[in-house]
């Protein structure tokens, strides 16, 4: 019984994303940049770099002039990243 739990809870995992989602990665459409765009949008003050970890891994480190919204926040604080008027980038990593 339990293999075949696990069977069922590993195909559910992989077409959970596609009932939610639409797609099997629901990140796989986000526009992405290259480092070189970054630091030029940076440069110009147009991007606000947000990191989306928690405030332990922030205070380990994090991209110079980033700020800290972990991810479970975002939605909360979409209004403050409206009014940044800005690009925003996000990273988790």
């Amino acid at each position: 019984m339990k293999r075949r739990t696990a069977l069922s809870l590993l195909a559910l995992s992989a077409v959970l994303p596609t009932a939610v989602f639409g797609r099997q990665d629901p990140l796989a459409a986000a526009p992405r940049i290259t480092v070189a765009e970054l630091k030029k949008g940076l440069d110009a003050g147009q991007i606000l770099v947000v990191d989306v970890r928690d405030a332990q891994s922030f205070a380990v480190g994090h991209i110079p002039g980033a700020v800290l919204i972990p991810l479970e926040q975002i939605v909360a604080r979409a209004a403050e990243l409206k009014a940044a008027k800005k690009s925003v980038v996000t990273y988790c990593a």
